[in-house]
């Protein structure tokens, strides 16, 4: 005001004295000048320096836990240093990034002072913003702290990390002790408070009118300095960003709210963001062995669809709702690109979208995974690829806190968050930690892998490969499948890459092995002679007065397995397995129940299908389809990240890993668009049809009138194991009756089940289908029928299955039966083409008038 003043009276001063006129004038310009420029000057220090403030940053605990934590009114400069260094790194005021200036040159934007920078508040009350965690896994929790911190930057107040309470919360910022990030970097750029969020009463003593709704959310950086002063003066101390309602995104998915300069600050917050020297160490590109190899070139995040609560539809649909909100242009978010994303070893190559990085034969390329999933890649890729292990890191952990403990410190004076304050409340070590530690570093280890790659292909729906894209920066976006088309601050939609494109805007057909709604574990064991189908959550009751079932953890599989069988006293056979069950910190003895087709389980399980060179089940009453229980392991669902189940034997020789998502029945509503009259049901009974593994069916009006035959006596579900009924037109149907809710499709092909399911004899791979099929409905339908597609259940004309059913029931009720056999016909040219002669007479004709002859004409039993 001073300045504006004086020249003020200058302008008085020309007046009066002329011949001062024009030296005055001169002056002016001059003075308007500087005055700009120390105007800018002044508001980049006040924006980029950490002096000068009316409250001073709070650093994270220190390694000697959270002492002296208490809700304060006045808040002090604790500068303690990271648990890997005795001293504070300086880091300079932050300068225009180069990848900042690479996105200009790429983009054609220009950085100018915009709101963020010109807001000056007046500094009254304590001038925080905080938010609540909402329950999303580690990646989500990094992003949701981005967001914040963001905002806090913009609106120029300190962000009051809250606690992590939960498991899912957990990202061990705040257990500076574990020494897993450099947080200096963090707290030597921005404000940011570590101890008051610690505080119960913190989150008390915030006015309900500064908790933000989800809207006022996502308006609050838009809004600009006016809506800024409003808020700040009703809310001087404190404002909640709340986030019960999930992450906080703007326009479209995974977008930063605000303009592109508030965009860019949230870009600037990656940059900052580090993993401790200690444990980015143990990331592949840094171990000397894998130097000049070239899994360097690429990093593949692979997702596992089609299995659990993650099924395709999740995934396809979350993939081209991503896409489509950031890319106007037609054709970028094809089918193929979209599906092939949820499973992409299945179609590598077409999701590659740059010349540069493809190869010309699948054995060329050479990667690191990062994998969330289950998939066996050493079944396309064996010896390709390589992983990140964090083993040795946990090894050095527990030997450095059993240092700390032997010199005096407590498990808990090295504890700070609620949640690792909890788990270690009772202990006097880190055993009770251990499985979480070990995901949640896998899981950074894994991030911080695709972002140390030349290329990376990641997936479009995951928060994992979103936090890669930013921390690998701008100037890197088109290095990737996907970076490109979630960073454009710029503008409204992403600009597609034009140089070395490939796989782009093109109508490829969608491969085979795509059109499938679960995708099956198909581990095998390192002997190669046992495969698992998948590990499952078995319901179960141990006794008829308990109300609630027990959850056991068990695996479906298909081979020979180290076990013993031995006969009582009385000439019954028993089965001792002889191998264990671990998952994560857990241990339990396994149980192994057998088929025995009506014989001694000796000679069904191994001296029978002798003829057959292979160890799983076969013709000739050979039964290795087993189910394994681990009775004794308990599933925690508070687990962000489940620990992989692994079956050992004593001797070593024995040894299987299976990592899937669990395996749980899922229920399936019938939904049609014009349902019609609906079937005569008794006691309206769910039925689900298990239709054994299916292949050679090339014409699909046999297949519409199977479905249709079947729904009309009373089926409400089936579950479709394809082996390779895989022409277009087979497809098609597949894909309507899905959409329809009434199937579920198994891909059950011998690419994805890594040889598992070719036709070596009839009998192969069927009782696992059919054992998998009968879990998946347990609880949720009241009968299963199994089949062949060949094999057509006789309904009763209008009352369909429904006498069948009672007849059943009624069997259950009086002699504990558990399954009927009741009257099917076997169609025959069903496989093989009709003559010329037979498609006439069949010209208005029904396949299923065809029948042969009657396989059962009498009930039968299953004790």
């Amino acid at each position: 005001m001073v300045d504006v003043n004086y020249n003020n009276n200058n302008r008085r001063s020309a007046k009066k004295v002329g011949w001062l006129y024009k030296s005055t004038v001169l002056c002016l310009l001059i003075s308007a000048v500087v005055l700009t420029i120390s105007t800018i000057v002044l508001s980049l220090r006040l924006t980029n320096t950490n002096g000068d403030r009316a409250f001073q940053t709070v650093r994270p605990p220190s390694k000697f836990g959270r002492e002296g934590v208490k809700p304060s009114s006045r808040l002090t400069d604790q500068r303690i240093p990271n648990n890997e260094s005795s001293f504070i790194h300086a880091v300079p005021p932050q300068k225009t990034s180069a990848s900042v200036q690479r996105f200009q040159s790429i983009q054609g934007v220009t950085l100018e002072t915009k709101n963020n920078e010109t807001y000056q508040p007046v500094k009254s009350g304590k001038r925080l913003l905080t938010y609540r965690r909402f329950g999303g896994r580690l990646n989500n929790q990094l992003f949701q702290f981005i967001t914040a911190l963001q905002h806090a930057k913009v609106l120029k107040r300190t962000l009051v990390v809250p606690d992590e309470v939960r498991e899912v919360d957990w990202t061990g910022m705040f257990d500076a002790s574990f020494g897993i990030w450099d947080i200096e970097r963090l707290n030597d750029a921005y404000d940011i408070d570590w101890r008051s969020g610690l505080s119960r009463e913190f989150l008390m003593l915030i006015p309900e009118e500064c908790v933000l709704t989800p809207v006022e959310g996502r308006q609050l950086l838009n809004g600009g300095p006016q809506l800024w002063e409003e808020w700040d003066s009703r809310c001087p101390d404190v404002i909640d960003l709340a986030g019960n309602t999930g992450l906080l995104f703007c326009k479209q998915q995974h977008q930063f709210c605000g303009d592109r300069t508030q965009q860019l600050e949230a870009y600037q917050i990656y940059s900052h963001f580090s993993l401790s020297p200690s444990l980015l160490q143990h990331i592949p590109s840094k171990k000397v062995e894998f130097k000049g190899e070239g899994y360097d070139e690429l990093a593949i995040h692979s997702r596992r669809a089609g299995e659990g609560l993650y099924d395709w539809e999740m995934c396809v649909k979350g993939n081209t709702r991503t896409c489509q909100g950031h890319v106007s242009a037609q054709g970028y978010c094809d089918a193929r690109t979209m599906k092939g994303n949820c499973a992409i070893w299945l179609d590598m190559d077409y999701q590659i979208k740059s010349k540069k990085f493809l190869k010309k034969k699948k054995a060329d390329y050479r990667f690191v995974l990062a994998s969330d999933g289950t998939h066996d890649w050493n079944i396309d890729f064996d010896g390709q690829f390589i992983v990140a292990n964090n083993t040795d890191w946990l090894l050095d952990l527990e030997k450095r806190i059993k240092g700390e403990i032997e010199n005096g410190k407590s498990i808990q004076d090295l504890s700070v968050s609620s949640f690792v304050r909890t788990k270690l409340a009772r202990g006097k070590d880190l055993s009770s930690l251990k499985s979480t530690l070990d995901a949640l570093t896998a899981t950074l280890l894994d991030l911080f892998s695709l972002v140390d790659s030349k290329y990376l292909l990641g997936g479009y729906y995951s928060t994992l490969s979103l936090n890669a894209c930013f921390l690998r920066g701008l100037e890197r976006m088109y290095d990737s499948n996907m970076c490109w088309m979630l960073m454009h601050p710029n503008s409204e939609f992403a600009v597609p890459p034009e140089e070395d494109a490939v796989h782009l805007n093109q109508m490829d057909g969608m491969p085979p092995a795509l059109m499938s709604d679960v995708e099956h574990a198909f581990v095998r064991s390192d002997d190669g002679n046992f495969i698992a189908i998948d590990r499952y959550l078995v319901q179960y009751k141990e006794n008829s007065n308990k109300r609630k079932a027990t959850q056991v953890i068990g695996v479906i599989g298909d081979g020979l397995i180290p076990l013993t069988i031995e006969k009582n006293e009385k000439g019954e056979e028993y089965i001792r397995a002889d191998f264990t069950c671990s998952y994560g910190n857990q241990n339990s003895l396994a149980t192994v129940i057998l088929m025995n087709g009506g014989k001694s389980y000796h000679e069904t399980y191994y001296k029978n299908g002798q003829q057959y060179k292979t160890p799983f089940s076969t013709n000739g009453n050979r039964f290795r389809t087993l189910l394994i229980l681990c009775e004794e392991l308990r599933y925690d669902k508070s687990l962000s990240r489940h620990p992989p189940l692994i079956l050992s034997s004593d001797d070593g020789k024995f040894h299987l890993r299976i990592g899937s998502s669990f395996a749980r029945p899922v229920a399936q509503s019938r939904k049609r668009p014009d349902p019609g009259e609906q079937p005569l049901r008794v006691k309206d009974r769910k039925v689900v049809h298990c239709l054994n593994p299916m292949y050679g069916i090339k014409d699909p009006k046999w297949l519409i009138e199977y479905l249709e035959y079947h729904i009309a006596i009373g089926v409400d579900h089936f579950h479709i194991y394809n082996v390779d009924m895989h022409s277009p037109e087979v497809q098609k149907v597949l894909e309507i009756y899905r959409k329809w809710n009434l199937i579920t499709r198994h891909d059950w092909s011998g690419k994805a089940s890594g040889q598992y399911t070719t036709r070596i004899t009839y009998e192969h791979a069927k009782w696992a289908a059919q054992t998998d099929c009968a879990l998946r409905s347990r609880g949720v339908y009241d009968y299963a029928l199994f089949s062949d597609i060949d094999e057509v259940a006789m309904g009763r004309g209008d009352e369909g299955l429904a006498p069948a059913l009672e007849m059943c029931e009624q069997a259950h009720t009086d002699r504990g039966v558990i399954g009927c056999s009741f009257n099917s016909n076997t169609v025959s040219s069903v496989f093989t083409k009709l003559t010329d002669d037979e498609e006439m007479k069949m010209k208005d004709k029904l396949l299923l008038e065809r029948y042969s002859h009657v396989e059962e004409t009498t009930m039968r039993w299953t004790e």
